[in-house]
């Protein structure tokens, strides 16, 4: 009966292992397979120890491998499930001493080193040895670090996984010290016809599968979120409360130029480095905008950090959601940029002007040389040769101021004829310099034009912020100076 139970015990493991290894995916579950297939190896072995006598010291080393892989898979799946994402290198040490043990076992009757002896107790008990100790103590180190990280997220979260996980973990220790009891006590080892460790384990792993597998295997409404959290076209990423990742859907990922299962366990702040990015504020109305560059162009995104509660109102970590509103900012950069265009000329209009000057006045490129000019005969063209002509006069004017300025400096329609040039850090003697080559550059310009261009200037340049509205005056004043001088108007 005890054996039939066992070999039911065992198939019951590989079946779980096979249905994580499916979602292996979710955080630790290739450790869980781990501890899964451990399990039935060791009963397996177990039932070859008992069924086949004659080969039966082979069967008793065989299982050893598989008893020292069960503990740290459990430490290691552990971690996983609370969020924790172990080294590499870490993880890989913890399976050397399994791989050490086969041989050790194999070659025991020649150092004594695992077992002193193995006698037959109904079964083969191997008494003691200085490295089976070892043995012990890893072991209860791996299961009692595990047990002990469970309890803190019951007791601190109120979860009842990690409760479940740490009644089941506790089951198989339980029994194995009992075990050591019986080795050392004549008078338990009376009571004891087979090792309790063993079912203890096995149903140790088939309760902690149920525990880690239930919402995730046979609840339909988690199946959904987790098609729903995959499918989401939105970048989704969970944090644990030490801003640490515990989930991140392929959106998340696609963005990151990684998978959802390299992201697991990474700080936050080894990814996200840029501090723009690091400092989001939490809530629901907090939504900050954040470009992200790419190999194919920057994006933008609108992010959010809610805090989750359990239903203490405790918090559980963050759920950062980034949702890509590029689109949107290149349709408003489009419309802002069309209120600052003046579509009959391709130049800046007033409410650049307005801007730019009120940005300018805040910073350090003073003293700024301004240039206001007035395209002359504009009303005479129109009347005599038509508005289409009075456009072309127009554009020939912004033209001309395009490729006469510097790159830098800054070129507005102001209204109807009127055009201003603003250049930043330029000297009164530079401005005069700059306007002194106006009239050659004019005439080589309207060199075989059917209409030559022309133009009064008024110049100004303002020293700092406060001089900036004296400036534009004294710009304005010269202006109409040079064409009342130009006879553009009554004297």
């Amino acid at each position: 009966m005890y054996l039939a139970l066992l070999a039911t015990a065992g198939l019951a493991s590989m079946l779980l292992a096979s249905s994580a290894w499916r979602h292996r995916r979710y955080p630790g579950f290739g450790f869980f397979v781990a501890m899964e297939v451990g399990t039935a190896w060791w009963i397996a072995c177990y039932l070859g120890e008992q069924l086949d006598p004659a080969h039966d010291r082979l069967w008793f080393a065989l299982k050893f491998p598989a008893i020292a892989a069960i503990a740290p898979s459990w430490l290691l799946f552990t971690l996983h499930q609370l969020g924790e994402r172990p080294r590499v290198q870490l993880w890989a040490l913890a399976f050397v001493w399994p791989v050490l043990l086969f041989p050790l076992m194999l070659t025991n009757d020649s150092h004594r080193w695992v077992f002193t002896d193995v006698i037959r107790r109904g079964e083969l008990v191997g008494l003691n040895g200085p490295l089976f100790n070892i043995h012990l103590a890893l072991a209860y180190s791996y299961v009692l670090i595990g047990a002990g990280l469970l309890y803190r997220d019951w007791h601190r979260r109120g979860s009842v996984q990690s409760g479940l996980m740490f009644l089941g973990g506790m089951v198989p220790l339980a029994g194995n010290i009992l075990n050591e009891f019986g080795k050392a006590s004549a008078t338990v080892s009376l009571y004891l016809t087979y090792n309790p460790t063993l079912p203890g384990f096995a149903f140790s792993s088939l309760f902690i599968g149920w525990a880690a597998l239930r919402y995730r295997l046979l609840d339909p409404g988690p199946v959904a979120r987790d098609a729903l959290f995959a499918s989401m076209p939105e970048v989704v990423l969970v944090l644990n409360q030490h801003d640490l990742i515990v989930d991140a859907n392929p959106a998340a990922a696609a963005m990151l130029g990684t998978t959802p299962r390299k992201l697991l366990g990474v700080p936050w702040t080894e990814v996200f480095t840029a501090e723009a990015w690091r400092d989001i504020p939490h809530g629901e109305k907090s939504a900050v905008e954040r470009e992200w560059p790419g190999e194919a162009g920057s994006r933008w995104l609108e992010v959010q950090r809610h805090i989750m509660w359990d239903n203490r109102g405790r918090s559980l970590g963050l759920l950062l959601v980034a949702r890509d509103v590029t689109a949107r900012k290149q349709f408003e950069e489009e419309l802002r940029a069309a209120s600052y265009h003046d579509r009959l000329t391709g130049l800046a209009n007033r409410r650049y002007f307005d801007d730019e000057a009120a940005r300018l006045q805040g910073s350090r490129e003073f003293p700024v040389a301004i240039f206001a000019f007035d395209l002359d005969g504009l009303k005479q063209v129109n009347d005599r040769d038509g508005h289409d002509a009075g456009d072309e006069l127009l554009q020939a004017m912004a033209a001309f101021l395009t490729h006469f300025v510097r790159a830098g400096d800054r070129i507005v329609r102001h209204g109807g004829d009127e055009f201003i040039v603003l250049l930043p850090s330029t000297t009164a003697d530079e401005a005069e310099r700059i306007r002194a080559r106006l009239p050659g550059a004019l005439a080589q310009f309207n060199a075989g034009r059917r209409h030559a261009l022309r133009f009064s200037t008024g110049v100004a340049v303002a020293a700092d912020a406060a001089d900036w509205a004296p400036a534009l005056k004294r710009a304005d004043a010269r202006l109409y100076e040079a064409k009342r001088d130009a006879g553009a108007v009554p004297a």
